[in-house]
């Protein structure tokens, strides 16, 4: 059965904005494609993005029809989009590239989709490929968060609410990434909704499409926009006096853009001195969004305690420590420092390097301050962790602790944090809830050696024969 038309039909309330550079061959089709729609646009926009070819000469063709041209020397195809949104008027946008084309019906669909759920900023659609290839892709119904943060699969031309659009700041124009995922991202990160809209777009296949090219000269990191993005990075501080000066010393050096990071400080001390120290630093930090929290866990110095009379404090208090983090988290990516682990200056950004779809987490490589073996594990054939050997360079383990990681900020906001059944710590309950089925990977960088300070002048230090330079 078709869907009703929406129910202020008579006021078209959506723009068409097709940019094109150097697709005039394409342009009439696109054209043809909005004026067939069931549901006419408010506005049809064509932006030229420094065309030398007949992209003018097409778009004029259809100036008795509606059609606006707008002509500008952008280079970026986010600019472009920019224009657009700037030259249009209606509450409901589509970015059509004049390569594609979209179903009769697109337009009414997306409306649909987004007026009745006015939480939702995105009405995305299925696609079918033309051209070189041919196959349909079928997006899933309801939105399937896991799926979009490991690999983007929502269009340029999914049906976006203005107001959202603004809200991002308009499109991304960076050349390192994939805009369109991070535009998308840019705006579930405010609060909106995505819902799939029954609506269809035609995405033509040949030689010169944008994503293919991104894809074979861009790292996963790159295109996901890992590298560009802002990150948080949580530290929960438990009150070691002597081993503040050591974080706040990395935090001052370590090598990641401070200007991207939101920095979050969970002060579990109980201890007013200790966070009046820290607060003063903050204050004079060059860290420009930091929050700072205090919160109580257990006893007064829980985590100098011996593990083996006070274990089930230990395990619950971690597991509230990182429930409230995960409440608040809200960046692509979330970063973690325990305080009494240093790493590398470096060993963020190298961290990062290492996504790739399939990549949940990658951990710099530390050791547990009582035995000689890393915290990191695999799950032996009865179903437990077990402790693993130093390796080389960066690879696959079961699990690890979250002394110095990089994990994805989505599934650490979905996560709840608990030391029950199966196993009694957090961190290797964390690992166990993903689903074996999607087979994501937990990675560690065997050269991205940190410090584990059992006090001012005793630590824990991987031996491998690869070691990396801790510089501090």
């Amino acid at each position: 059965m078709p869907e009703p038309p929406p129910a202020d039909n008579k006021i078209n309330e959506a723009a068409v904005i097709i940019t094109s550079h150097n697709y005039g061959r394409y342009l009439a089709d696109a054209i043809e494609s909005v004026l067939a729609q069931t549901v006419n646009p408010k506005e049809i926009i064509v932006v030229d993005d420094f065309s030398t070819d007949e992209t003018k000469e097409q778009a004029v063709k259809y100036s008795d029809k509606g059609v606006k041209y707008i002509y500008g020397e952008w280079h970026n195809a986010g600019e472009a989009r920019n224009a657009g949104l700037k030259n249009s008027t209606a509450q409901f946008l589509v970015f059509l590239d004049a390569d594609d084309v979209l179903h009769p019906e697109f337009i009414r669909c997306g409306l649909n989709a987004l007026k009745n759920n006015p939480s939702a900023a995105i009405a995305y659609t299925d696609h079918q490929c033309f051209g070189k290839d041919s196959f349909r892709y079928r997006a899933p119904d309801p939105f399937d968060w896991e799926r979009f943060d490991t690999e983007n699969h929502f269009n340029s031309s999914d049906m976006v609410r203005r107001e959202a659009l603004l809200q991002a700041k308009g499109w991304s124009t960076s050349n390192l990434h994939h805009i369109d995922w991070i535009t998308w991202r840019r705006i579930l990160r405010l609060g909106w909704k995505a819902v799939k809209s029954n609506g269809l777009f035609f995405y033509r296949k040949h030689g010169s499409n944008m994503f293919p090219t991104l894809k074979e000269k861009a790292s996963y990191a790159q295109r996901s926009g890992f590298l560009e993005l802002p990150a948080t990075l949580f530290i929960p501080l438990s009150g070691r006096k002597w081993a503040w000066p050591l974080t706040a010393k990395f935090l001052e050096n370590q090598t990641l853009p401070h200007e991207r990071i939101h920095l979050v400080i969970m002060d579990t001390s109980q201890d007013a001195e200790f966070g009046k120290i820290v607060r003063e630093w903050l204050s004079g930090s060059d860290y420009p969004k930091i929050t700072y929290l205090r919160e109580t866990v257990g006893v007064k110095g829980l985590a100098d305690q011996f593990r083996g009379d006070h274990s089930d404090d230990a395990a619950r208090a971690c597991s509230l420590i990182y429930n409230r983090f995960a409440h608040m988290c809200d960046t692509a990516l979330a970063l973690f420092l325990e305080d009494d682990v240093l790493p590398p200056l470096d060993a963020y950004e190298r961290l990062i390097r290492n996504f790739d779809v399939k990549v949940i987490s990658v951990s710099g490589t530390y050791m547990h301050r009582n035995r000689n073996s890393p915290v990191a594990w695999k799950i032996s054939p009865s179903g437990f962790p077990e402790d693993i050997n130093i390796g080389k360079g960066v690879a696959p383990v079961s699990g690890n602790g979250f002394g110095c990681l990089a994990a994805r900020g989505a599934f650490i906001k979905h996560a709840v944090f608990h030391d029950g059944p199966p196993f009694r710590n957090f961190d290797q309950n964390f690992y166990n809830s993903l689903d074996p089925a999607k087979r994501y990977q937990a990675l560690i960088d065997w050269d991205c050696l940190c410090r584990h300070y059992r006090s001012p002048d005793d630590y824990a230090f991987p031996q491998t024969q690869t070691a990396h330079s801790l510089a501090c």
